[in-house]
């Protein structure tokens, strides 16, 4: 094999090294959407919105706010993943009803969630199926729940 041809092939390989990544990428395919991104309501027609970067809280009869630093003395951060259940159900001792409704509500070890903090408090929607999801709300160490549905 003469020195040009070996030349050509090392070319041939470049140009193929370059083009693995992005032919593993496709390979892959998207990233998989968030599924709790959209729209869902309680039957008192309170609504929330989840898109990627912020959650929009529309009271039944009232104005939509998106929730930002401003609405929360500053501190808001909002994350979406997922969450194991133990210790949520365990995270409210002084309200044993709760307590009870969260252990029967959870009965998987881990649920997708998008978990907002706002100021001192904060709220855990758990996606409980396509078409259920709850709200557990946590301030200064109370909590309550409220169930909602999928638009």
């Amino acid at each position: 094999m003469n020195l040009s041809k070996i030349k050509a092939q090392f070319r041939v390989i470049a140009v193929f090294a370059g083009l693995l990544p992005t032919a593993c990428a496709f390979l892959e395919g998207p990233s998989p959407a968030n599924p709790l991104i959209g729209n869902w309501a309680t039957p008192d027609h309170n609504l929330v919105t989840f898109r990627t970067d912020a959650v929009v809280v529309t009271p039944d009869k009232g104005q939509a706010v998106t929730m930002g630093p401003g609405d929360c003395n500053g501190v808001y951060k909002l994350q979406y993943g997922h969450m194991a259940t133990a210790a949520l159900q365990q995270s409210f001792p002084s309200q044993p009803d709760l307590q009870g409704k969260l252990k029967q509500l959870l009965v998987n070890p881990d649920y997708p969630v998008a978990d907002v903090t706002c100021d001192r408090g904060g709220t855990t929607y758990l996606m409980l199926d396509d078409r259920r999801l709850i709200a557990v709300y946590r301030d200064a160490g109370v909590g309550g729940v409220e169930a909602y549905s999928r638009l």
